[in-house]
C-alpha cells in the first residue's frame, strides 16, 4: 500500500469522524473512543473454540464454521467469488494445496511465495492457514517461513485464514506452553487493521487488510 493510499484513508476517517465519532471523557480527562466494543473479561476457558468465535465477531471478524477441510476449500472459493477476486496470494503449504487447485479452476490467478512485493500488492485477497488461535483475544497466530510470507496476510485488502478448532488455546501463556520451538517470526492478528494514532480517530485498514475472515474447521 502506498503512502498516498494510507493518508487518503486517514483523511477519509477524519472527515467521517466529524459527523459520526463520539468520545467519552476518561477519569484523567483524555477522550476515550466509544467506536470499538470493550471485551468483557472471560468467564471460562472450558470452551476455547466457542470463546474464540464470540471474541472474533466482537472485533469485526467474519467466522465461517465448517466440518471438514473439503468444506473449507469450497467455502474459500465462494468467499473469493463474493469479492470478485481475480488474483489471490496463497501460502505454499500442504493444507492449502486444494484451495490453490480449486480457485485456479475458477479462473483466479494465484500468487505464491517467491513472487515480488509488487505482485503481492496486486492481489485482491490473501489466503493463509493459521498455526494457532488464541481464544481470549480471538488472535490468529501465523508462523513465517519460506512458504509462508508475512506479506500474504498483511498486504492484500482482505485476508482469509483457515484454522483447525483443536488448535485454539485459551490464552498466550497456553500458546507458548504448547507451541514448542518458535519460528524466526510470528504474526499475531486480532481483527482487521486498525489505527487511532492520529486524533484518536479509528481508521480501518490504514496499514493492513480491511477485512479478516476465518474459516474454522470444527468436526
Amino acid at each position: 500500500m502506498s503512502r498516498h493510499e494510507v493518508l487518503e484513508r486517514i483523511h477519509a476517517a477524519h472527515r467521517a469522524a466529524s459527523i459520526t465519532h463520539t468520545a467519552t471523557p476518561s477519569p484523567h480527562g483524555a477522550p476515550v473512543s466509544t467506536d470499538l466494543p470493550l471485551l468483557p473479561a472471560p468467564q471460562t476457558f472450558a470452551d476455547p473454540a466457542g470463546l474464540f468465535v464470540d471474541r472474533a465477531r466482537q472485533v469485526g471478524v467474519r467466522v465461517e464454521i465448517v466440518a471438514s477441510m473439503s468444506e473449507a476449500v469450497a467455502r474459500t472459493a465462494v468467499w473469493c467469488g463474493e469479492r470478485g477476486a481475480r488474483r489471490a496470494a496463497v501460502w505454499d503449504v500442504p493444507d492449502l494445496a486444494q484451495v490453490v487447485e480449486r480457485i485456479r479452476a475458477a479462473g483466479i490467478d494465484v500468487v505464491q511465495p517467491g513472487a515480488s512485493v509488487e505482485a503481492v500488492a496486486t492481489a485482491d485477497v490473501g489466503i493463509t492457514s493459521a498455526a494457532w488461535g488464541v481464544a481470549e483475544t480471538a488472535t490468529l497466530v501465523l508462523p513465517a517461513g519460506p512458504g509462508q510470507p508475512r506479506l500474504f496476510s498483511l498486504l492484500p485488502p482482505a485476508h482469509l485464514a483457515i484454522l483447525q478448532a483443536d488448535r485454539i488455546v485459551p490464552d498466550l501463556p497456553a500458546l507458548f506452553a504448547r507451541c514448542g520451538a518458535l519460528p524466526s517470526a510470528l504474526t499475531l492478528i486480532t481483527g482487521p487493521s486498525r489505527s487511532a494514532d492520529i486524533g484518536l480517530v479509528p481508521v480501518l485498514g490504514a496499514h493492513g487488510p480491511m477485512e479478516v475472515t476465518i474459516v474454522l474447521i470444527s468436526p
